[in-house]
């Protein structure tokens, strides 16, 4: 049930908001405008309870309070079912699961690893993977860019940088996006938990044995300590599982976002092709306005007033970055796309301690894959004219398949 009709409980701003439901994916930002407008703190009554905070500055000031807006209990508004669902623990993923001064540490252990300088020495890995990738549909004028770019280029990414057999990324994908999408993501909940778990410990025994350096993605988490401790097992299994949660969903969903866009508006597409260096501003605003990760949870830490609510220990309150990128009082003409839009300080990475550890690297995989589509697939088009959107944007709001046309071109591997 998605309904934002006010329901008035004592003081406190009831909605029947439900952010897994199908319908909600379909008029996310409409709610998100009511709720800022009415209540921009309100009380779900859907999914066991939850707070929505969906103003900028509101949600801005939740995240710098970690003294009562707490990671550690888990960052997701989740039905009970899923985590028996999926037979895996979804919980404890450092350092995003954590709270300071641990996040801190645990950040320290692979930032080194994601830092600008970083994501741009792999850019030509990048551009690499893109090309063989285009390469195999350029010639039939159709594809699923989705499907056949810019989900596996992440993945095959990530798993490299692990360490990882690349060449098992579809294997990969469907077991995270099991995790993150239910059975859309292709593979039987009931059993995806435990596959999963025998192979990240495979992994991670493999990798254990081969003594690897800290300057070793994977080795820096094996052999990390965080809080004057070693890493424990269901921590270091949390690291990777969270890499990998980063490299095989949000990156692609802020592409196919992105490219829904050009082809509904091809101005868009003219004013990069024309000016490539607007690409910069615009990988922004294109983050802005259609973000991946619509918002995550905190648990409240103690009773407590928050802006005129009436907090309580121990329940869940949702930052909702999506709809403080789309709030007027923090951006002029929220809804409409402008390229180069300065300031932009949007919260799609979210904001402090607990900011995307990938948001350089999502950046140089975005900005690649829009460079090589516009200079290769300058005039594709959607076929449908709707996206197929992931059902529940509660965790990803992001095409499932993008089916596009695009007039034929040539291979162009090995061609300097």
């Amino acid at each position: 049930m998605t309904d934002t009709a006010e329901v008035r409980a004592g003081d406190r701003p009831e909605v029947a908001v439900d952010i897994h439901a199908p319908s909600f994916g379909k008029r996310n930002y409409e709610i998100y405008e009511d709720l800022r407008e009415r209540c921009p703190v309100a009380w779900s009554t859907e999914v066991d309870g939850f707070w929505l905070i969906t103003d900028y500055e509101t949600v801005f000031e939740a995240t710098q309070d970690d003294d009562l807006f707490m990671s550690g209990k888990g960052a997701g508004i989740r039905r009970r079912v899923e985590n028996a669902d999926s037979g895996a623990n979804l919980d404890i993923l450092p350092p995003i699961h954590t709270d300071p001064p641990l996040t801190g540490d645990m950040r320290k252990l692979t930032v080194k690893f994601f830092s600008p300088a970083a994501a741009d020495r792999l850019r030509p890995q990048i551009k690499e993977i893109a090309t063989e990738l285009i390469d195999t549909f350029i010639e039939r004028g159709e594809a699923d860019i989705v499907g056949e770019l810019t989900t596996p280029l992440p993945a095959r990414l990530i798993l490299r940088l692990l360490g990882f057999d690349e060449t098992r990324w579809p294997e990969w994908v469907r077991i995270i996006h099991t995790l993150v999408h239910g059975r859309e993501g292709g593979e039987d909940p009931l059993t995806v938990g435990s596959k999963l778990q025998d192979l990240i410990a495979s992994e991670m025994q493999r990798r254990f044995k081969l003594q690897l350096p800290d300057d070793d993605l994977v080795g820096s988490i094996l052999n990390g300590s965080a809080g004057g401790r070693p890493l424990t097992t269901e921590e270091k299994f949390g690291y990777i599982l969270l890499l990998l949660f980063g490299g095989m969903d949000t990156t692609s969903g802020l592409t196919g976002n992105t490219l829904v866009e050009m082809s509904r508006d091809p101005g868009l597409k003219r004013q990069l092709i024309e000016d490539p260096d607007l690409l910069q501003p615009a990988t922004e605003e294109f983050l802005r306005y259609n973000t991946p990760t619509q918002g995550l949870a905190r648990t409240v830490t103690r009773d407590s007033e928050f802006h005129g609510q009436q907090l309580k220990e121990g329940e869940r309150v949702l930052l909702l970055w999506a709809s403080a990128n789309r709030d007027p009082a923090a951006f002029e003409c929220p809804a409409e796309l402008n390229l180069g839009r300065k300031p932009n300080r949007h919260m799609a990475f979210g904001v402090g301690q607990h900011r995307c550890l990938g948001s350089n690297l999502a950046r140089a995989m975005f900005q690649v894959m829009i460079t090589e589509i516009l200079r290769r697939l300058p005039d594709f088009a959607m076929v449908d004219a709707e996206p197929d959107l992931f059902k529940d944007a509660g965790n990803v709001y992001a095409p499932h398949r993008l089916p596009i046309t695009f007039t034929p071109g040539t291979r162009s591997a090995g061609v300097a």
